[in-house]
């Protein structure tokens, strides 16, 4: 799970399963903590939190849409939500 020194709320949107437990006794904590994280992913892709991306997406596709840090990745306005229009990003 990816962390940025910028972030200012804690909001993953990427899945991956953390290790399992070496003791059948902590499975269900593992289950439980498992579950939440999930959850969390599931609220942020609701309500459509996007995080600061600092390196334009390596094989964009039509229609995705980022939020450019503006820095380190500055497609042309600056810090920003921009969309892939097929060609080149697009500042909203």
């Amino acid at each position: 799970m990816a962390t940025y020194a910028d972030r200012v709320e804690k909001s993953v949107t990427h899945y991956e399963p953390g290790p399992l437990p070496e003791e059948v006794e902590d499975l269900g904590g593992y289950v439980v903590s498992e579950l939440k994280r999930l959850g969390d992913i599931i609220l942020n892709q609701a309500i459509f939190r996007l995080e600061r991306t600092h390196v334009e997406p390596s094989k964009p596709r039509v229609g995705d849409v980022r939020y450019a840090d503006g820095t380190n990745w500055n497609p042309s306005g600056g810090e920003g939500i921009y969309f892939y229009n097929g060609t080149s990003w697009v500042k909203l």
